[in-house]
């Protein structure tokens, strides 16, 4: 005796999809429903509350040093917490100051004989940001310098904006310009430079082209803003 048994696999099938997609759409909805329903509350100090997705990331939060009694509460984990503080250099012997961001490390040298009478050298700890305060002893005008030094740079330059600026109750001159290295890197360029009688002053400040932003403009505006002599 035979006994033939015929089982209906495809209809089995067809309900198992079903019963996946029921679900794919489900939990579609359930995401949706919750990132338009819930949102995370961020408060800063007295001056700022708002509400986002929970889909969104806060990144960075920056704080300028004069808010006082930074606090920060949030309903959620903030992915990065950065409050921008900034720290002062003094130079006693070059009677001159300036701040700047307390994340950077600074180097002071000292040429004997030369023009530059002080380098002081600083740069970003987490990233390739770097830039550099220096002091010249310099005679003639400052238009003649940055006549030569733009006539002799090897910089391959994209852009070149040259505008008047006033720093420390001097005239001076804003560099911006972009350049692309022998490494085929892109790096964007920001320099001051002025004179107060004989002695001129330069601050430089250089990004990769990748992390400008804003917020690396409004750093090195800080630190030219800050300059003192005495």
């Amino acid at each position: 005796m035979y006994i033939i048994y015929i089982s209906n696999y495809k209809k089995k099938l067809v309900y198992l999809f079903l019963i996946i997609l029921l679900w794919l759409a489900m939990l579609a909805s359930a995401s949706l429903f919750i990132g338009q329903t819930f949102l995370y509350n961020l408060t800063i100090n007295e001056y700022l509350t708002f509400s986002y997705p929970l889909k969104f990331t806060i990144d960075e939060i920056f704080i300028n040093e004069a808010v006082q009694g930074n606090t920060i509460e949030a309903n959620y984990n903030i992915s990065h917490h950065i409050a921008q503080k900034f720290s002062t250099y003094k130079s006693i012997e070059g009677q001159f100051s300036f701040d700047y961001p307390t994340a950077f490390e600074l180097n002071e040298q000292h040429f004997s004989g030369a023009e530059i009478l002080y380098h002081i050298g600083f740069k970003d700890k987490n990233r390739p940001i770097h830039g550099f305060v220096q002091v010249w002893n310099m005679p003639y005008s400052l238009e003649e310098f940055l006549e030569k030094s733009k006539a002799a740079s090897m910089q391959n330059f994209i852009d070149f904006s040259s505008q008047p600026v006033t720093v420390d109750g001097n005239k001076g001159t804003f560099w911006m310009y972009s350049i692309l290295t022998n490494s085929n890197t892109n790096y964007k360029g920001l320099e001051v430079f002025w004179k107060k009688d004989d002695t001129m002053y330069r601050i430089s400040y250089f990004i990769p082209g990748n992390l400008w932003n804003e917020k690396e403009y409004e750093i090195f505006q800080k630190i030219v803003n800050s300059f003192k002599t005495y």
